[in-house]
């Protein structure tokens, strides 16, 4: 029997090393997550640490600065139109990208033929079209004189592409050439998600009698939530953020159809066009405002953090 200091020296010995590899562990943590926190800090804390002071500032339409330039955006007679666009924009657009994404990419996981490899592929093509050349390509596609479909076009009465190109038409197009230009990556993606599903979980449904339909709606979908999840809260960052397709279509192709047509060309608007780097940032403040307060409630009233221990009340 070991003698009572021997005992301690093991305890001391056992304490050390579990000292040392819990330290080490601590150590290749930090320095893995070090390059992150260093981008975090200059490309994201500073900004907007440097845009609330700008918010606070004066200007050439509120000298004295302050929560008056916050005012000033809530009050200019642009913004509550855009406001409105933007919010009908992302309850259609969020909604349709979550759903569409999810059926494709579980039937896209169900096909088990030698046309899989080219489907994925033929998937990422529409989303390496965006900006200008997106543009491009949906005011060929829908312009009657220019169309491919131009007889269907004339066929139902469309002629002249102000007939299309028209400012109640506008949500729908947008609609579309975001889900075009997003949808493809995302499918893929949750594709991705889809194949860390272990194989006898799929085993075990199908011993016990589920069909496909019941193996993607009951297993499948479930087990990739937290994917779906976080592709909404991305999906409605960028849908309240909807930039490029008004700006262009304003901008190229229709002078002054789309104009401040959305939240961050009105924010655009204040800091190019009137000098109001104040107001623009203030605006800016408020969307990032509203992207973190759904971020945090969609995380907090789901599943997200579950390994983590942070689970839904």
């Amino acid at each position: 029997m070991p003698s009572r200091p021997g005992i301690f020296l093991l305890e001391g010995t056992y304490l050390m090393a579990r000292s040392r590899v819990k330290w080490q562990g601590t150590l290749a943590g930090s320095i893995m997550f070090a390059p992150y926190l260093i981008l975090l800090v200059a490309f994201g804390i500073v900004p907007v640490v440097m845009a609330f002071a700008t918010s606070l500032g004066s200007s050439r339409a509120n000298p004295a600065g302050g929560l008056a330039n916050y005012l000033t955006v809530v009050t200019d007679f642009r913004f509550m139109p855009a406001l409105i666009n933007v919010t009908v924009f992302v309850l259609i657009y969020v909604p349709l990208m979550v759903v569409v994404v999810a059926i494709m990419s579980l039937l896209l996981d169900a096909i088990r033929t030698k046309w899989t490899v080219s489907l994925r592929a033929a998937y990422i093509v529409p989303a390496s079209i965006s900006g200008a050349v997106s543009i491009m390509v949906w005011y060929f596609m829908l312009e009657p004189t220019y169309s491919p479909y131009r007889d269907l076009l004339h066929a139902v009465g469309i002629t002249q592409g102000s007939q299309i190109w028209a400012k109640p038409n506008l949500m729908v197009i947008f609609v579309l050439m975001a889900f075009a230009t997003g949808a493809g990556n995302w499918i893929i993606v949750q594709y991705g998600s889809l194949q860390s599903i272990p194989d006898d979980i799929l085993e075990a449904a199908r011993i016990d009698g589920a069909n496909g339909l019941q193996i993607a709606l009951r297993i499948k979908l479930p087990l990739i939530q937290k994917y779906l999840v976080y592709m909404g809260i991305l999906t409605f960052a960028a849908g309240l953020q909807v930039f490029v397709e008004p700006y262009l279509i304003s901008s190229s192709v229709y002078t002054g159809l789309a104009k401040d047509w959305s939240l961050n060309q009105l924010s655009y608007a204040f800091a190019f066009e009137s000098g109001d780097l104040a107001a623009a940032s203030a605006l800016s403040l408020m969307l990032l405002l509203v992207c973190v307060v759904f971020a945090l409630v969609v995380i907090f009233k789901t599943d997200f953090f579950e390994e983590s221990g942070v689970t839904k009340k």
